[in-house]
């Protein structure tokens, strides 16, 4: 089977790990995998055929449709994977010129669903963002993670942090849909003891710090910027609470880490959380009810840990490379045989 997977960001996040793990895992698997690009991922794909093209430009171009179908048509491709909303858009304004099967995944919330009616299956990386799908050839296939064996780090000693603070820990780029706001306003009805651990940076990063100040609680956030990747899954690790107060999630790799690090999570309703954490760890927006969940958690919380465990347990048999290779490779196989 010969597959394209057509790459047409430019960030550094969920889309394009997916993307780079994805394509390797199918290389893995006898997969003839061929990857559509911005240069600057070209060590990503490496031992495999990567055909650099700048898709950064507008889904509209006309002379990167043109360039791009003439790639497509050359190659012959069985099927042409597109990942996420902007790359199924090109693709599908393609379709009717091309002989191959087309499979979009579908990453995140978005008004503007008609290119996914038209692929030929469509993949939802949750149940919940692909709720307003309203087609029979969708599947859910959760990003796979692969975690190594990260060491234990001893946060009160690296962040000079007092040894009886119970450390939550929030991870994310600081902007409004990871919902730190709400996060920082719950804390100051949270156990005093109760340090946060914010890793990451973004545009809210100012706001976030001057509301801190103005609740009096900025003693008991730490901003711990960007943090290397595998740094922060030990700072995960390490943390007696991992929180999340997103207002929407497609799919959330910080949960997935989490539990599979053998951190608890208190968390908003996003994504599909729900089908892997019980109610009395899922709190509404509201900063209050969030607090109310934290602290709640640290009074029992060799009792939370124990209940944990089967949670852990059932995402270590989700979460896996090895599970969302072969989910899509059957997914292909059904496209194909049509």
């Amino acid at each position: 089977m010969k597959v394209c997977q057509v790459l047409a960001s430019d960030g550094n996040g969920g889309l394009e790990k997916h993307t780079i793990e994805l394509s390797r895992g199918l290389q893995a698997k006898g997969i003839d995998i061929t990857v559509i690009a911005s240069k600057k991922y070209k060590d990503d794909f490496k031992n495999m055929n990567f055909i650099e093209m700048d898709l950064t430009k507008g889904r509209f171009n006309v002379f990167t449709l043109w360039k791009l179908f003439r790639i497509l048509k050359k190659e012959k491709f069985d099927i042409i994977h597109a990942q996420a909303n902007k790359a199924t858009d090109m693709i599908i304004k393609l379709k009717p010129f091309l002989e191959s099967k087309i499979v979009a995944t579908l990453h995140n919330f978005k008004k503007n669903l008609k290119p996914f009616l038209k692929a030929n299956a469509v993949i939802t990386v949750s149940d919940r963002i692909g709720e307003k799908l309203n087609i029979d050839n969708k599947e859910t296939v959760y990003n796979g993670i692969e975690i190594a064996d990260n060491i234990d780090i001893d946060l009160h000693k690296h962040f000079n942090i007092p040894t009886d603070k119970f450390i939550i820990c929030g991870v994310g780029r600081l902007v409004e849909a990871k919902g730190f706001d709400l996060l920082i306003e719950s804390m100051q009805y949270m156990d005093h003891n109760i340090v946060l651990l914010l890793i990451g940076d973004g545009p809210d990063r100012e706001k976030l710090e001057k509301l801190s100040k103005k609740l009096n609680i900025d003693n008991r956030i730490i901003f711990a910027g960007n943090i290397e990747n595998e740094f922060t899954k030990s700072m995960i690790k390490s943390s007696d609470l991992l929180v999340i107060s997103s207002r929407r999630e497609g799919f959330s790799y910080v949960f997935a880490e989490s539990l599979l690090l053998g951190t608890p999570i208190v968390s908003t309703d996003v994504a599909d959380i729900k089908k892997f954490i019980t109610p009395q760890y899922i709190s509404h927006f509201d900063p209050k009810l969030f607090a109310k969940k934290v602290n709640d958690f640290k009074k029992d919380y060799d009792q939370n840990i124990v209940e944990y465990q089967k949670i852990f347990k059932k995402a270590k048999n989700t979460f896996t490379l090895e599970n969302m290779t072969a989910q899509t490779i059957q997914v292909y196989h059904k496209v194909f045989q049509k």
